[in-house]
């Protein structure tokens, strides 16, 4: 049998401990008791087991009572209590397991199933944002909402949210048919809503209006977008087609059918970009601005860091080097980034969407970054092993385009404050550009597939952008080489 220790000796741990009691010739757990940081319970029992002391002396204990496994079944511990149980407890390399959030509690599964490892995420980054779920609630309830890039990391989660505050219909778009197809299982098992899937490309304008004339959305999240830096580097055409046209035809048409709120999700890329993924993201934000000012629709975005586990970030990817025993590669000492959860970042864009009353370019309070070498330490540890012994970390240089440090507004103290004291508004400069002659400029390089012209015609359009890393030699990106890891 497993020795246990319970963190936690309130409500949440008394049910762990009725489940486990219920079960246990499954679970097979010798219950040692339960630490708590309120010392008006020590001494007290939980049916027949006593809440031994504070869990700032959980080291004691494992040590007195040859502890195996450890659950924290409180939620009175935010990540740097967290983080210290961890710290204190990996010199034993006992198991730890944490409860579910809420948004794992909804899925219905039985409660202890749910009791997980703890996640890199639970260790890094700042407490979550807290949103006012009523004012969310009136204005996605009884709604025709149309979400793009639906079956993404992002745009899922997106749809997993706004199911839970009853929209009249959930129109779901993507390219990627598989996932699209699990994402409306997953919705119809879980929710009692009306799901309607699109298997669609957003540069295909034609269908695109077939779709907004069929269905009048009213609500649009905008989601689908190419992303990765590397690959926009060497795929500059597809990034223009995708995340400048794509957007225009969405912004185009929704303006056009009377949608009631747009939301862009942008990037903290696009803050003076250096790169082609960030200079087109810049400027849908600045067609945004653009249409917003002549349109009923109300047309906001919101730009937030990167996403702790979203496809192609550097979480999955550590996960799949680390479990495969290959080094991690990290492209400088010294490099930062922002990070947040999934659900956190989703969370911003729907209270965003409530705030928003049109031109608005949000950012989110993200707290100090973090640097990538200790994320990667981080998750070795995790996994239990040890650096320079069973996985090194090796240091790449960085990548064309890819900056040291990321920023997430202009200037912070020039921002606006909302009714959510975690998201701001960026008062951006309103560039003097003719995007309407840029974009006809940008359709006529794209068709003699001249990409030269491309860069410098986003230059013109985007004047932040500031780009050293093009040559004659590398912007067919042919020659260039990237470190295997997206940081």
């Amino acid at each position: 049998m497993k020795n246990l220790l319970i963190i936690g000796a309130g409500s949440a741990g008394k049910l762990v401990l009725e489940e486990i009691l219920k079960n246990n010739e499954s679970y097979n757990y010798n219950i040692i008791g339960f630490l708590d940081a309120d010392i008006n319970k020590h001494g007290t029992s939980i049916h027949g087991y006593k809440v031994l002391g504070h869990h700032d002396n959980i080291s004691f204990y494992i040590d007195q009572y040859s502890v195996d496994e450890v659950i924290v079944a409180t939620t009175e511990i935010d990540r740097a209590g967290l983080e210290k149980i961890y710290q204190n407890t990996k010199k034993f390399q006992i198991g730890i397991k944490v409860l579910p959030t809420l948004q794992e509690l909804l899925m219905e599964e039985p409660f202890t199933k749910q009791l997980r490892e703890v996640r890199v995420e639970d260790l890094l980054g700042r407490e979550p944002v807290k949103i006012n779920s009523d004012n969310i609630y009136k204005y996605i309830n009884h709604k025709k909402v149309l979400v793009t890039g639906a079956a993404g990391s992002i745009g899922s989660e997106l749809c997993r949210q706004i199911a839970k505050y009853d929209p009249r219909e959930l129109i779901i778009l993507d390219i990627n048919e598989n996932e699209l197809y699990f994402l409306n299982l997953f919705l119809k098992r879980h929710y009692n809503l009306n799901v309607s899937l699109e298997i669609c490309n957003i540069r295909e304008k034609s269908k695109l209006e077939y779709l907004f004339n069929y269905y009048k959305p009213q609500l649009v999240f905008h989601a689908a977008a190419h992303k990765h830096v590397p690959l926009m580097e060497k795929n500059i055409d597809e990034a223009i087609k995708n995340n400048v046209f794509g957007t225009k035809n969405l912004l185009d048409l929704s303006d056009k059918y009377g949608v009631e709120k747009f939301v862009l999700i942008s990037t903290d890329k696009a803050v003076n970009p250096t790169n082609v993924m960030g200079a087109t993201k810049r400027l849908s934000e600045i067609m945004l601005e653009k249409i917003n000012k002549y349109s009923k629709t109300q047309y906001m975005a919101v730009r937030f860091g990167n996403v702790l586990g979203s496809n192609g970030s550097v979480v999955p990817l550590f996960k799949t080097l680390i479990k495969e025993g290959k080094d991690l590669t990290v492209t400088h000492e010294e490099a930062t980034r922002y990070f947040m959860t999934i659900p956190e970042a989703v969370q911003l864009v729907l209270e965003a969407g409530f705030i928003g009353k049109g031109g608005e370019v949000f950012v989110l309070d993200m707290g100090e970054p973090v640097k990538i070498i200790d994320l990667a330490k981080k998750m070795i540890e995790l996994s239990g092993l040890t650096l320079g012994r069973d996985i090194n970390i090796k240091i790449t240089g960085l990548r064309p385009g890819e900056k040291l440090h990321e920023e997430l507004m202009h200037d912070i103290n020039s921002c606006e404050k909302t009714q959510n004291k975690k998201i701001y508004i960026a008062k951006i400069r309103e560039e003097n550009v003719d995007i309407e002659k840029g974009l006809q400029d940008l359709k006529r390089y794209l068709m003699s597939f001249d990409r030269k012209k491309l860069v410098k015609k986003l230059k013109e359009l985007v004047p932040t952008y500031k780009d050293n890393s093009y040559s004659e030699e590398n912007i067919d990106g042919r020659q260039t080489k990237y470190s295997v890891i997206s940081t």
